[in-house]
C-alpha cells in the first residue's frame, strides 16, 4: 500500500555487535499470573525465528505457572539438527500496549533471549539501519 503514514511511538538504539550493530525492542514481561518479570529486558529483533519471544532457561523458569503440556511444545529444525522448545503461555509489554504471546526456551541447552517472527507480526516496526534505530510505530 502507498503513501501510508504512521507515528513513531519508540525509537531504540540498536546495540553494538562484533561485526555491526544489531535491532533490539525493550519488553516487560509478565507470567500467567501478571507478575512482573524483575527486569525489563532490551531484546534483540529476529526474524530467522519463527517462535515469539526465546528466553534464557533460568528466565524461563519464572513462566512455568504458564507452562503448556509436552504435546504443545515446538521442535525447530536448525542448522544442528532439531530443538524442543519448552513453551509457556506468557504478557510482554511493549510501548504501554500488552500482548498475550508464547515464552519459550530450549528442553536442552541454555538458550538466548530473542524477538521471532510470530511476536513480531504484532507489531510495526521499522529498522533504521543507516541511523542505527530500531522504532516502534
Amino acid at each position: 500500500m502507498v503513501g501510508r503514514v504512521y507515528r513513531v511511538e519508540k525509537c531504540l538504539s540498536y546495540e553494538k555487535g562484533v561485526l555491526s550493530g544489531y535491532p533490539v525492542l525493550e519488553v516487560k514481561l509478565y507470567n500467567l499470573r501478571m507478575e512482573e518479570f524483575p527486569q525489563t529486558l532490551k531484546i534483540p529483533v529476529d526474524t530467522g525465528f519463527e517462535g515469539s519471544i526465546m528466553l534464557l532457561d533460568e528466565d524461563y523458569e519464572f513462566f512455568v505457572i504458564g507452562e503448556l503440556p509436552r504435546e504443545a511444545w515446538r521442535t525447530y529444525r536448525t542448522l544442528v539438527g532439531p530443538v524442543t522448545m519448552r513453551v509457556a503461555r506468557g504478557f510482554a509489554e511493549i510501548d504501554g500496549r500488552t500482548f498475550e504471546t508464547f515464552i519459550e526456551s530450549p528442553l536442552a541447552g541454555k538458550g538466548k533471549r530473542l524477538l521471532g517472527r510470530e511476536f513480531l507480526n504484532k507489531l510495526v516496526v521499522v529498522l533504521d539501519g543507516p541511523k542505527g534505530l530500531c522504532c516502534t510505530l
